[in-house]
């Protein structure tokens, strides 16, 4: 009948699932793709059944990310098929489920989704799929739920652009499902919050435009809340979140002065809401045609914020976690507008926000002063504040450069006040025999207060900070400071500390971290800062007093072992500052320097944040272009030492990919652009080319074997990185193109960039070039045969294509001395892709340079046992003689030795001898009659009988079949 099942459901679903249930992974991966594409073509009909097997056992065979992988024939960076076919899947699906069962199906999916461990790429497409699902009322409050479960929980640990792609499609997901009418903004928000701004949600990309107009469109038909009065003339968006300030800044009468910081994530929901509700004004004013909008809505959510902001300088009874909250709220709103996808000039919520905070700034900078400089930061508790005050100083200092107004305000004065006090606090001594906490405490904050001060002169150099004659006193005063200074453990620290600080003993250890930290930070904004000329003589004596620099490094050692790793990177910035002045004359010191750095980079966690800046900052001092010509100039052991550093770089690389890829893209950028304009420096720079040209050698021939699931990962991300800005994800994150794919094509790049008529290039390039051929002879004794796909095939074949690279950038006199040892490589048991570029490469040399034809000739006259094997190769590039004598005025000669050489082995018993010498016979022969010459009469009949008997042997078929496509092939 029709509408109804032959079989009965549970059949289908029995068979299914014993496919998908299998061992083998290529049945159970043909067991989905038939299931999911029987319900795209045809029209089944109604199965209760088939809900929960599709939450239950198509969703357990959709959690392999192997079946994920890209078909055969299907281009890097496409959509993988399943991919493909999932989407179409649940949308026909979903749209053939009843009415009534499409809110329970569809909150058990997402709940299923929710309740075991995902991988990043099938919660990715299936995220996805449910984006894709046609617009339909089907989740309530606790649909959202069961997505903020997926976001906090399943994809907390996945790579960084994978789950920034995949909370974009959750939340398209959201507002394409979600029952407005059944859930409150209280929920979406709630919902909201959960998206990272620097993975997905970042304001000004498409998905946060899209989020506005949702908001937009349905504004009136969410759920409000009972016994709440909607204005006329206001939105229920802007009610809500006016609501939510003044319900954030609500704190206890008789709060507790010494409390803990106050969680961060309501600050992140308001602020996000505040900025979504004035873009959210903007975008209704664009529609209506009402012109700017003079951002009234935007004043009147801000007003509690800024009424406590403006009082902050001059109202000392304001609670301790009043204040905490309004700062944290500032934070987070100066934080979400700079992101890297705005545009802050051309951005009027921006400009506003600047304005108003602008009037507000100096309260906050004199609150601020205060509390870092005058011990009202006394305990364990309050470094989370430090850290907070430090925070704001920096975001509302980048925030306000945008338009230049720093010097217009109190910008400089709180700087030099800041530095001065911080340097008091540093320098006061206590008058007791036991040390107390809060002076401790204060001690740490001032050197914390100086870190950042640092970092802001030396990051934002167009704040014009450094002429501050504060700045100048605090290079003067870290000149002459002892370095590695410890804080002791206070005696009363038990006694005092508060009682929400359970572990009293815990933490202090961290702070002493922090606190050696800030003084590397302080060093390094000292160190360099060497190029603009001091007005401190302190300062100048100090920056070219060999002495002091060698115990500064020694302090850099010993900071290296007791810091931890995520403090250690300041100590490598300065490192890279001291080794070049030390070199000569403290080697030995200097490849101590090395080796304890290479241990601490090995020993490094595989945190993102932590291992990469530090091996970048590693790289940096290590492979200075300064350290790298000292070092070779002598050949000493310092060279010795960053060679075998290089050379467990490359080695580390196979398990840890990237490794090599920043090394050689920062070698290969300072050997060729060097920041300085010197002539003496740019021929130093280059000259490192040379003398660690093993480097490049095995740059050139680098690739790792990727694992399959490696492999899958770097698919995928090549496919979420083609979707551009449509994706926000490839909008907020940053591009780190750490792939080892990049090093091979660095690699080239730099022999590309090469000019030949420079003479320290054109030396390098023979040198390099006389290196590979060194490297190819090698591998030639090493193993007379080899595989195809093989490591040494892969090695060989990148070998010649960069041989090949290099061949038009080489003067006649080295191709002189190596013509003899690319023709020998001709004679190798070579794989056919690796013939192929050798023969490219004689061909090459022989039209560019016609008169090594005579060394060529001299390749046939070898035993013919010798040649058996490699013959072939010599054949073959006689069929391209045509272009070998293009550009030869003397034609003759060089067809009639052609013709005498290749016949000889027209009747050869290798069959495919035979048939390269037939292929090649019968392109010259082709040349000969076109240019019509007489010289060759007595040759015709031996020839045309030579290619009558080819087409008239045994197996003519195949042999006149693989004629014509030798000859395509030749052509």
């Amino acid at each position: 009948k029709k509408d109804s099942w032959v079989f009965h459901p549970s059949w289908h679903i029995c068979i299914y699932k014993r496919m998908f249930e299998s061992e083998n992974k290529t049945l159970a991966k043909e067991g989905v793709i038939h299931f999911l594409e029987m319900w795209q073509t045809q029209r089944l009909p109604p199965a209760p059944g088939f809900s929960e097997f599709v939450v239950g056992p198509l969703m357990d065979a959709l959690s392999e990310s192997s079946f994920y992988s890209r078909s055969s024939g299907q281009i890097i960076g496409t959509c993988p098929s399943l991919g493909i076919k999932l989407q179409k899947f649940l949308a026909a699906f979903f749209t053939n489920v009843p009415e009534e069962e499409k809110s329970v199906f569809l909150l058990k999916f997402i709940q299923r989704m929710s309740n075991r461990h995902w991988c990043a790429i099938p919660v990715l497409f299936l995220s996805m799929a449910l984006a894709h699902i046609p617009a339909c009322r089907a989740l309530e409050t606790e649909g959202l739920l069961a997505l903020r479960e997926v976001l906090q929980c399943t994809m907390i640990t996945h790579q960084i652009l994978l789950r920034g792609t995949a909370q974009c499609y959750l939340l398209k997901a959201a507002m394409h499902l979600t029952n407005i009418e059944k859930v409150s903004l209280s929920d979406i928000s709630n919902f909201i919050v959960c998206l990272r701004p620097d993975e997905s949600l970042g304001r000004g990309t498409v998905l946060w435009k899209m989020l506005c107009d949702w908001l937009h469109a349905n504004d009136r038909h969410f759920q409000r809340p009972l016994n709440c009065g909607m204005p006329q003339d206001r939105t229920l968006l802007n009610v809500y979140v006016q609501f939510l300030v003044q319900e954030y800044l609500k704190t206890p009468i008789a709060s507790v002065e010494d409390c803990l910081m106050p969680d961060w994530f309501e600050a992140r929901l308001v602020a996000t809401m505040i900025l979504l509700a004035a873009d959210v004004e903007e975008m209704t004013c664009e529609y209506n045609g009402t012109g700017r909008p003079k951002q009234i809505e935007l004043k009147a959510l801000l007003n509690p914020l800024l009424d406590i902001l403006l009082k902050l300088g001059t109202n000392p009874y304001i609670s301790i976690l009043k204040t905490d909250k309004s700062l944290q709220l500032l934070l987070k709103l100066l934080q979400t507008c700079s992101v890297r996808c705005s545009n802050p000039r051309s951005d009027g919520v921006v400009t506003f926000l600047q304005n108003e905070f602008m009037s507000a700034s100096e309260s906050i900078l004199d609150f601020l002063l205060r509390r870092l400089t005058t011990n009202e930061l006394n305990t364990i508790s309050d470094m989370e504040r430090c850290n907070l005050y430090l925070a704001v100083v920096s975001e509302l200092l980048s925030f306000c450069s945008v338009n230049g107004w720093t010097r217009e305000v109190s910008f400089c004065g709180f700087i030099s006040s800041l530095i001065s006090a911080s340097l008091c606090n540093l320098q006061e001594k206590s008058s007791e025999k036991n040390e107390k906490l809060g002076e401790q405490i204060q001690k740490v904050v001032s050197m914390a207060s100086l870190s950042v001060v640092c970092e802001i002169i030396g990051q934002k150099p167009a704040l014009q900070l450094q002429s501050l004659p504060a700045v100048e006193t605090l290079k003067a005063v870290v000149s002459c400071s002892e370095f590695n200074r410890v804080l002791k453990k206070p005696y009363n620290m038990e006694k005092n500390s508060s009682l929400e600080e359970l572990s009293p003993h815990q933490g202090w250890g961290k702070i002493i971290a922090r606190y050696i930290r800030d003084q590397w930070v302080c060093l390094h904004f000292t160190l360099n800062n060497y190029e603009n000329p001091s007005k401190d003589e302190d300062v100048e004596q100090f920056l070219f007093d060999v002495e002091k620099l060698t115990r500064c490094l020694q302090s850099a050692l010993e900071a290296l072992t007791i810091l931890p790793s995520d403090h250690v990177l300041p100590v490598f910035h300065c490192m890279k500052i001291l080794v070049p002045k030390l070199l000569e004359s403290s080697e030995s010191l200097c490849i101590e320097a090395f080796d304890l750095a290479w241990k601490t980079i090995c020993s490094l966690s595989n945190t993102q944040l932590i291992f990469w800046p530090n091996l970048k900052a590693f790289v940096q001092f290590v492979f200075n272009p300064e350290v790298l010509a000292a070092a070779a100039e002598n050949k000493n052991r310092a060279y010795t030492k960053i060679k075998e550093i290089m050379f467990q770089m490359i080695e580390m690389s196979s398990t840890k990919t990237g490794v090599f890829n920043t090394l050689l893209s920062y070698c290969c950028q300072t050997w060729m652009f060097p920041t300085c304009d010197n002539a003496r420096a740019v021929e130093n720079a280059f000259s490192n080319a040379g003398n660690y040209s093993e480097l490049l050698v095995e740059a050139c021939l680098f690739g790792t074997v990727f694992r399959r699931d490696q492999r899958l990962n770097q698919e995928v991300c090549a496919f979420v990185e083609n979707l551009g800005s449509e994706c926000a994800a490839n909008v907020v994150t940053e591009s780190t193109n750490r792939d080892d794919h990049y090093v091979r094509i660095c690699a080239i790049k730099f022999l590309c960039l090469l000019d030949e008529t420079n003479t320290l290039h054109k030396k390098f390039i023979e040198d390099f070039f006389m290196n590979l051929l060194d490297k190819d002879e090698l591998m030639s004794k090493s193993k007379v045969r080899y595989y195809v796909n093989s490591l040494q095939h892969r090695i060989k074949n990148r070998l010649w294509q960069t041989l090949l690279v290099l061949l038009p950038k080489l003067h006649e006199d080295i191709l002189t001395r190596t013509v003899d040892r690319i023709l020998q490589a001709g004679y190798s048991n070579n794989q056919a892709s690796v013939k192929y570029l050798i023969e490219w490469t004689i061909i090459w040399i022989l039209h560019k340079f016609p008169h090594f034809l005579q060394k060529f000739w001299d390749c046939f006259s070898y035993d013919e046992d010798w040649l058996k094997t490699s013959i072939c190769t010599f054949l073959s590039v006689l069929s391209h003689l045509d272009t070998i004598i293009q550009n030869t005025s003397e034609k003759t000669p060089i067809l009639k030795k052609a013709l005498v050489v290749v016949l000889q082995w027209c009747f050869h018993h290798n069959f495919s001898v035979r048939l390269y010498a037939l292929v090649a016979l019968k392109k010259i022969w082709g040349i000969c009659k076109k240019l019509r010459m007489d010289d060759f009469e007595t040759l015709t009949p031996v020839i045309e009988s030579s290619l009558h008997q080819a087409e008239s042997m045994h197996g003519t078929g195949s042999v006149l079949f693989m004629l014509r496509s030798f000859s395509l092939l030749c052509l």
